[in-house]
């Protein structure tokens, strides 16, 4: 049987309902074409989570085909999460520089945000990491516009080629997919997407001509990530899916911002400042003082700070400290140093004038 899952690319099989790709023989039966694996299908319809994890040996095939074909890669990158989804050895992963990295996600962000100073702080940042891409463009996945440009792009630049879909776990791949799908044939939401990770398991393809096509790839994961700790649940909690509004916090030193459990920031020493934070609008966070935090956390780490859950603190460890210090004057006394230096130019202008 070679039947692929359209949603997240499984080979269909009816022995083992803990592997990938599993149905019932009553289902394959009965249906003929599109099938939907069981986990799909409860993903899709129920938003029932079932953990399958890919074997390394298998995961790494599916990169061999992406180093032979040579096609373009288009590189998702979650820009609420830029350092966190960013793969620093991509280059080597898909031996290739033929790369179009894609900023998605623009849209979490105020829209007077000026798309070019992002794109150049971006290109600067990667010169500095020395990872090599063939272009970039910012869109936002719920954007039709950002999908005609994406699409646009990858004619110009796949040269006629397959074009690989790939990036970190949960940076919206196959999202954007959909999208591109439905912008073309009308059908909507044909691969499987969740908060889950993993949810694409094997390459998915989707004609894009004749000679060639787009595909779907697993998602790399980062053990390093937060979300490789999370269940489903409190990554749906986290996970902003609508413009973040920033909150601004007047903290004097002596007092604690909780970001709901996760991070804990003591102000220590130093003069009454603004902290500007930018979370989903669900996550919690509270001000209190800096004496009696860690009493605070204790008693209420299970109900007003909780995520994450106790299961999820397990795996994560105990919190680990990093000290971080602002010089205020030295900032100060630099942008003095600027104006003063603009103020000679228009003098000596004027004299010369």
């Amino acid at each position: 049987m070679n039947i692929k899952c359209i949603g997240c690319g499984a080979t269909i099989q009816t022995e083992d309902i803990n592997k990938k790709g599993y149905i019932d023989k009553k289902v394959l039966e009965n249906k003929k074409d599109n099938f939907y694996c069981k986990r799909c299908f409860d993903l899709k319809h129920y938003n029932k989570e079932q953990k399958i994890k890919t074997p390394l040996d298998e995961y790494l095939l599916n990169l061999k085909t992406i180093q032979k074909d040579k096609g373009l890669i288009v590189y998702i990158v979650d820009t609420f999460d830029f350092e966190g989804s960013l793969i620093y050895n991509i280059n080597d992963i898909v031996n290739s520089s033929n790369i179009l990295l894609v900023l998605n996600k623009i849209d979490l962000y105020l829209d007077s945000l000026n798309r070019n100073k992002i794109k150049n702080y971006v290109l600067k940042y990667l010169k500095e990491k020395q990872i090599k891409i063939k272009d970039i463009m910012l869109m936002s996945s719920f954007n039709d516009n950002d999908i005609d440009d994406l699409f646009n792009k990858i004619k110009e630049l796949h040269n006629n080629k397959n074009v690989y879909f790939v990036g970190m776990t949960n940076v919206g791949k196959s999202t954007i997919i959909n999208k591109i799908i439905k912008k073309f044939t009308g059908e909507e939401d044909i691969i499987t997407v969740s908060n889950t990770l993993n949810t694409t398991l094997e390459n998915i393809y989707i004609p894009l001509n004749d000679d060639c096509y787009i595909i779907d790839t697993p998602g790399l994961l980062n053990r390093n990530n937060l979300i490789y700790f999370l269940d489903k649940k409190t990554l749906e909690y986290i996970t902003p899916k609508k413009y973040v509004k920033p909150k601004t916090f007047q903290i004097n030193p002596g007092q604690t911002l909780f970001i709901q459990g996760f991070v804990k920031i003591d102000f220590i020493e130093g003069e009454r400042s603004s902290f500007v934070t930018n979370f989903s609008n669900n996550v919690l966070i509270h001000r209190t003082k800096l004496e009696n935090s860690d009493e605070f956390y204790e008693k209420h780490k299970d109900d007003i700070l909780l995520f994450p859950t106790k299961s999820e603190r397990e795996k994560l460890g105990n919190f680990v400290t990093k000290k971080v210090k602002f010089n205020k004057i030295k900032k100060l006394k630099t942008q003095q140093i600027q104006l003063q230096k603009r103020k000679n130019l228009v003098k000596k202008r004027k004299l010369k004038d």
